[in-house]
């Protein structure tokens, strides 16, 4: 049942019984709707102004989630820049796997005609987000906006070069992920702890590895958004945020790795 609540906006009003979807409260219409709109603005400035492109649909449909849905698992900020990140190479590998199937092969290829180009794009479309549901699966990064990044590549250019889109979204959703922490922390933690054991790290209800790998992905996209000063930074900042996007993506397998050698120690 849908609850109605218009009661003026109050710590009560954001906890995680109230602040959610089921619940239509005048707190979460108000700071939820707001906390959206102002974060993919400020990535759109900080994007304009450092020259580090990225694709808004999706990183609109995370602003709003990170904003007005904070209680749920896809808000969190590992599954949002993991998400983003191995969902930009799935759609990188639907579009080379498309322009094949159209037939853009050296010299008429193997594959030279094999679909129209309709049926091509259709195609890799769903090889998209089927690769996108795969790797972010893979990754325990579940985080749907991501799924519109895997597709984008398919559908229309891309306002940068094609090997830079992961690094590039991982930028957005780190950019979305501050602006998270900043709108929410006047009410409520962000990343909201998932149980009462959820561990905490720095403040945050994120165990040591993910801080890490979250204070990583801060440092490069803080070097990225340095551009302007000088290609070098920029090329920094991208290795930098790779290597934290790598540690939240290999995050979960490390844990169950880790878990396993204690239980065999144990055992």
């Amino acid at each position: 049942m849908v609850q109605i609540r218009l009661n003026s906006p109050c710590r009560r009003e954001f906890e995680r019984d109230v602040y959610r979807p089921g619940v239509i409260s005048l707190a979460r219409l108000m700071w939820g709707s707001l906390g959206g709109g102002v974060a993919l603005a400020a990535i759109a400035l900080l994007s304009t102004a450092s020259g580090v492109a990225v694709l808004y649909p999706p990183l609109a449909a995370t602003c709003f989630i990170n904003a007005a849905c904070v209680y749920l698992r896809v808000a969190r900020p590992r599954p949002v820049i993991a998400g983003h990140l191995v969902s930009s190479v799935a759609g990188l590998l639907a579009m080379a796997a498309g322009r094949a199937l159209h037939g853009v092969l050296p010299h008429g290829g193997a594959l030279h005609g094999v679909l129209p180009h309709g049926g091509a794009q259709a195609a890799a479309l769903g090889l998209a987000v089927a690769l996108a549901a795969l790797f972010m699966q893979l990754a325990d990064a579940d985080h749907p906006p991501a799924a519109a990044t895997a597709a984008i590549p398919v559908l229309l250019p891309l306002p940068m070069e094609p090997l830079l889109l992961p690094l590039h979204m991982a930028w957005g959703a780190v950019v979305a992920v501050l602006a998270a922490m900043a709108w929410n922390g006047v009410w409520f933690a962000y990343p909201a702890p998932e149980g009462e054991d959820c561990p905490r790290c720095l403040g945050l209800y994120q165990d040591k590895a993910e801080t890490c790998a979250l204070l990583t992905c801060v440092l490069g996209a803080a070097l990225m958004a340095l551009r302007p000063a000088g290609g070098g930074v920029y090329e920094a900042g991208l290795a930098v945020l790779a290597l934290g996007g790598l540690a939240f993506v290999l995050h979960p397998a490390l844990t169950a790795l880790k878990g396993a050698r204690a239980g065999m120690q144990h055992g």
